[in-house]
């Protein structure tokens, strides 16, 4: 969960927008939750939309993976 909230933190950041608006804490608690190890697998976590899966998924499955 840490290294979830780094990434959203550091991508909020970048992206000059509040946290929440990369994930809420629930979505990123599914995310652990369900650990995705694949885009096919994040698109079924509750939060997680197509806008979102195309703009962070690739980002979140590599936290994910790092941090397994």
């Amino acid at each position: 969960m840490a290294a979830l909230r780094a990434w959203r933190l550091e991508r909020a950041r970048a992206d000059t927008v509040p946290p929440y608006l990369i994930a809420h804490d629930t979505t990123l608690a599914a995310i652990v939750e369900r650990s995705p190890g694949s885009l096919a697998e994040l698109a079924r976590v509750p939060g997680i939309g197509p806008a979102k899966l195309d703009k962070y998924g690739i980002e979140i499955v590599e936290v994910v993976r790092r941090y397994e």
